[in-house]
């Protein structure tokens, strides 16, 4: 008696960039609630931000305490404005097919990279490789 051969177990079928429909989806939505929360604390901080004004304040210490605070605000919000549009970048990808491919290599960037970045613009592999030479440049240079 001949036996009966198994039916191949159902793949779920996997783009260029090597994510299921399910994880693109679900890492497009993830892009997405983080882009409407920087937009919210962007124009949350910018507003609260403009309302402290250094040279209303009358003592000098008041004054630089104020200062050091704008600095750091100011700090903060240009670290949020830069991630959004990291995002805003990634977001774009998906319109173009290229969301999760290494802008360096091509090659597909893993999913759990990009679970916990999903920004992410380079596999963890040139990632590394980018690193390593900023670290040598870096030692390269007098005075450092």
């Amino acid at each position: 008696m001949a036996k009966k051969e198994k039916p191949a177990p159902a793949r779920k079928s996997t783009s260029a960039n090597g994510l299921t429909p399910t994880q693109a989806k679900e890492l497009h939505h993830e892009l997405i609630l983080k882009r409407n929360e920087l937009k919210r604390s962007i124009a949350e901080r910018r507003e609260r931000d403009s309302a402290i004004d250094p040279s209303e304040i009358i003592e000098d210490l008041e004054q630089a305490s104020a200062g050091q605070t704008q600095d750091v605000a100011l700090r903060i919000l240009d670290k949020e404005v830069k991630l959004l549009r990291e995002i805003e970048r990634a977001l774009k990808k998906f319109e173009s097919d290229e969301y999760g491919l290494c802008e360096a290599t091509g090659e597909p960037i893993s999913y759990p990279r990009l679970k916990a970045r999903p920004w992410a613009r380079y596999s963890v592999t040139h990632k590394e490789e980018l690193e390593r030479q900023q670290r040598e440049q870096s030692t390269l240079r007098p005075g450092r």
